[in-house]
């Protein structure tokens, strides 16, 4: 497992949460498998999903990603609160990845 980022992937992108989430979802899809049934490599859903990041191929497990710089807290943030309630309220809920990050060594994140 590669526990840096490619930075690559996030040239040419300006805003630092559209960074953060380049990085993040690259870095999954990079180096995860699914938990439920082992398999890999995990799958991409196109952008802009209502909560829903990664799915898995084989057992169709679906994954939302958080990811935060620094430590996790007791709130995890998102942009959407009723999008987000509807999902995790359907029969179709997904399974969370949480992912911490450290911003040293990337500069282009302030």
């Amino acid at each position: 497992m590669n526990l840096s980022f490619n930075i690559e992937v996030a040239e040419g992108y300006q805003s630092n949460s559209q960074i953060a989430r380049v990085l993040t979802e690259n870095w999954v899809l990079s180096n995860s498998y699914c938990p439920s049934c082992g398999d890999l490599p995990l799958s991409d859903f196109e952008n802009n999903r209502p909560v829903a990041d990664f799915y898995c191929k084989k057992c169709s497990e679906e994954f939302e990603l958080k990811s935060k710089s620094g430590k996790l807290t007791n709130t995890i943030t998102d942009g959407a609160y009723s999008t987000m309630i509807e999902r995790i309220s359907s029969e179709n809920n997904p399974n969370f990845f949480f992912l911490t990050y450290s911003k040293i060594g990337l500069s282009m994140i302030s």
